[in-house]
């Protein structure tokens, strides 16, 4: 046998694009001229595939080095095996045609991702004894080579795997929105994103070692791209597939899902540099839809799967540490990292006291005042205006600033800066308490044991906050507004301490009017160091609307002059006096609530109702719940299962019920319905399938014989039409030994008339609800001048008949009777 000549990296890379690109281009061809679709493709047999597209199958089949060589030992000349990085430079190269959109239409990009994934099995099943020496240097198997052809097809932007992206997908951060129509990311995704996930859950591990490489790449990418909505809308519809999947529920395939997650919030975070330096404002608009994209996606998985909350804490807790601990924040915009966080907190359940106790054990590892600059800056603003954040986790701030109060003197043995420094921590503990103090009103009133549990916290704040900090620098560490109510609501004080307070805060302060607007300037830069404020989601309107129920207002620093506080307040109670009180009758309000809602106009409106809505109807209330169960709005959608109620062609056969029980059979209308839809849906898939591979057979068959033979011998599969049945038919031989049981095995009470497929569920049924009415129905009543007594055999009714006397001409003829017998 010849041996194979190597080619150089370059050529072999170029001979293997072009081999792909002609078996696409040959395939696309062939497959629009016949005009199958990619459904019917994706079914057919190995076998079949062969004859119609040989040479899509000798292309995948080459790339198996066990299969080549096997097959090229009786051959003169040995096909060249590529190595495993080739073909996947090969597959991602921009000249490539087999992502492109004739290929796509065609179905070939489908049906080539189909034996992909055929391929990858194949290898999993080889001997590892014969892999080649191309796989042992590269130490890479064919289900990571599949894995890398489909997550560089996914998760590259156009620019890279096109060579030159399109006008659609270049960074615009002027236009409105995106041209997402016209972007050649979004049909990518749709053609690839089963493939992928079939490969996420039959090889999670080398879909795991994939996207990490993947994920060490993207954090080296800085430049903006459009395809970034792609790669967040597909992210989600992959997760969605990969849960879908995996019905047993692997902790590998669970792994996968967090890392894919993983990816997209990284990339979020670490690609929001501006396309343009120096104006921080471009393009905020885009980043504020591609962050509504994703938590929209991420609200939606929330709703879908029930291992969502573990999958996203991972994800979430994994991506906020990583920017606020590991000293990924520089290269990050702060306003993004803060509204992530927020909206995050929001979906995923406890998740803001863990991101809390996860920075301040952090900033306690930590001695230089600039390296818990940004952390202690984001504590404070997150603890202050997010009312997602517990009172718990509060108070570990407080308790935080405190112990950086205590250890000033140990940071700087300046005077002045210590003096400054304890004035501002001063500051920001006065600020967090102050926005939280309707949290602490809520604790107060609450009686739980909980809520004793964190009021013995907030004591022992107390003790801190009138211990351990000097009482002199509440005077001008903060306004004195701000104070006051500091002491009322966190330390308890009556109104007039309170009072008394302010009165020494005022008569204490001797300083000029320069030095107070100096310290006003030093309160507006203090603040303005706080990493969360409600100012920063101005930008970010969609973002906004989302997290706006729990944000907290900031309080202003200057109050207003008492003068004209008492002339607003005057005004105002002078506007109010003059309005008219609009008295509203609140027994008429709920005598027109009681006939919305009476039991019958809402059945009659539930009628009109299909059944997925009646099953939402009953989640709201339990008086929904009692109105939509009710039989008389089942009956009629059971009934009418089966009958489509469009105008368009029939393509199925109607499968309709008919009952023929009688009036006091009791059918449980609800559960029937159920049932049956379960049985129909399945049932549905396979009479489309029987009839696809019948149009298939017409179109190879020739002449009309062939083709009535097989229209005439097709025996479409149906289910029973009988009332309360779901057995499927698939023959007609079936069908009428199935309908002859059922007429043989019928209940013989007129009233009822319920039928079976066999003997001992007839005899149960007449056991459990005829059994009163049997009994009475089979014993002989004597009824001779109104006696009532009753006997099971004409014997004994005799007998009872000759010792009282009670002789008619009917007994005695009864009594020959059975003498005779």
């Amino acid at each position: 046998m010849q041996q194979p000549r190597e080619l150089r990296p370059k050529r072999a890379l170029l001979a293997l694009l072009q081999r792909l690109n002609d078996c696409v281009s040959v395939s696309a061809r062939r497959l629009l001229t016949q005009q199958l679709p990619s459904s019917t493709l994706l079914q057919l047999p190995r076998s079949e595939l062969q004859q119609l597209l040989p040479e899509l199958c000798a292309f995948i089949h080459s790339l198996l080095p066990s299969s080549s060589t096997t097959n090229n030992n009786s051959d003169n000349t040995a096909t060249i095996i590529p190595p495993l990085p080739i073909v996947r430079r090969a597959f991602s190269h921009p000249d490539a045609q087999w992502l492109s959109r004739s290929a796509r239409q065609s179905g070939i990009s489908a049906l080539l991702c189909q034996q992909l994934v055929r391929l990858a099995r194949l290898d999993q099943k080889r001997n590892p004894q014969s892999k080649t020496d191309r796989d042992r240097a590269v130490d890479w198997s064919m289900e990571t080579l599949v894995t890398h052809i489909f997550l560089d097809a996914l998760l590259l932007p156009c620019a890279q795997r096109l060579g030159q992206a399109p006008d659609a997908c270049k960074w615009r951060p002027l236009q409105p929105k995106p041209r997402f129509h016209a972007m050649t990311c979004f049909p990518v995704w749709s053609s690839l994103l089963p493939f992928a996930a079939q490969m996420g859950i039959r090889f999670p591990n080398e879909f795991l070692q994939v996207l990490e490489e993947h994920w060490k790449m993207d954090k080296t990418r800085t430049r903006r791209v459009h395809c970034e909505f792609a790669l967040v809308t597909g992210t989600w519809r992959l997760v969605d597939e990969l849960d879908r999947g995996d019905k047993e529920k692997q902790l590998a395939v669970t792994a996968v899902m967090v890392k894919v997650l993983r990816v997209v919030s990284d990339k979020l975070l670490a690609c929001t540099k501006n396309g343009k330096a120096g104006n921080e404002l471009l393009g905020l608009h885009l980043d504020d839809q591609l962050l509504e994209k994703f938590f929209a996606g991420m609200s939606a998985f929330l709703c879908k799967s029930g291992r969502a909350d573990a999958v996203l804490r991972q994800v979430l807790f994994g991506t906020i540490q990583e920017v606020l601990v590991s000293g990924a924040t520089s290269g990050v915009a702060s306003q993004h990292v803060v509204i992530f966080t927020t909206a995050g907190c929001m979906l995923v359940k406890d998740l803001a006291a863990g991101v809390i106790s996860m920075v301040v054990k952090h900033s306690n590892g930590m001695k230089s005042h600039h390296d818990t600059a940004w952390p202690l800056a984001f504590l404070v603003g997150f603890s202050a205006h997010v009312d997602l954040v517990p009172l718990r986790s509060v108070l570990e701030v407080l308790e935080l600033l405190v112990m950086s109060y205590k250890a000033v003197n140990q940071t700087t043995h300046d005077i002045v800066k210590q003096r400054q420094r304890r004035l501002e921590l001063v500051f920001y503990i006065t600020y967090v308490t102050l926005h939280r103090c309707k949290s602490v009103d809520l604790l107060r009133e609450d009686v739980s044991s909980d809520a004793a549990a964190v009021l013995e916290l907030v004591t022992e704040f107390q003790m801190q906050l009138c211990s351990e900090l000097s009482y002199e620098d509440f005077y001008n560490a903060a306004p004195v507004h701000w104070t006051a109510q500091v002491w009322k609501h966190w330390v308890f004080l009556s109104d007039e301490d309170v009072q008394t307070f302010v009165s020494e805060a005022h008569k204490n302060d001797v300083d000029s009017e320069v030095d107070v607007k100096k310290r006003v300037a030093t309160w507006c830069t203090w603040e303005a160091q706080v990493a969360v404020r409600p100012s920063l989601f101005f930008h970010f309107p969609l973002m906004k609307v989302l997290v706006n129920p729990h944000l907290i207002s900031s309080a202003p620093l200057i109050e207003p002059d008492d003068d004209d506080a008492f002339i607003v307040k005057a005004r105002k109670r002078r506007r109010i006096e003059n309005v008219h009180e609009s008295t509203v009758d609140l027994d008429l309000v709920e005598r027109s609530f009681d006939v919305l809602l009476q039991p019958d106009a809402l059945e009659r409106v539930c009628s009109f109702m299909s059944a997925k809505r009646l099953c939402r109807m009953a989640l709201v209330c339990r008086t929904f719940a009692e109105v939509s169960h009710r039989g008389s709005l089942w009956r009629p959608l059971y009934l009418q299962l089966g009958c489509s109620t469009h105008d368009r062609p029939r393509v199925l056969p109607a499968l309709p019920v008919q009952c023929r029980h009688g009036d006091r059979y009791e059918h449980k209308w609800r559960q029937m319905y159920q049932d049956r839809w379960k049985v129909l849906r399945k049932l549905r898939r396979v009479q489309r399938r029987v009839i696809t591979a019948n149009h298939i057979s017409e179109d190879r068959t020739n002449g009309n014989e062939a083709r009535l033979h097989s229209s005439s011998s097709t025996f479409l599969p149906l289910i029973c039409s009988c009332c309360g049945c779901n057995q499927v038919l698939k023959s007609a031989r079936d069908h009428d030994v199935h309908m002859t049981q059922h007429k043989r095995f019928t209940c013989l009470e007129p009233s009822c008339q319920a039928s079976f497929t066999n003997l001992h569920k007839l005899q149960q049924h007449v056991k459990t609800d005829h059994a009163s009415q049997g009994a009475s129905a089979r014993r002989l009543v004597c009824n001779y001048n109104g006696c009532t007594k009753n006997y099971l055999s004409v014997k004994r009714l005799a007998t009872h008949c000759k010792k009282t006397g009670h002789l008619t001409l009917s007994i005695s003829t009864m009594t020959t009777c059975s003498r005779k017998s």
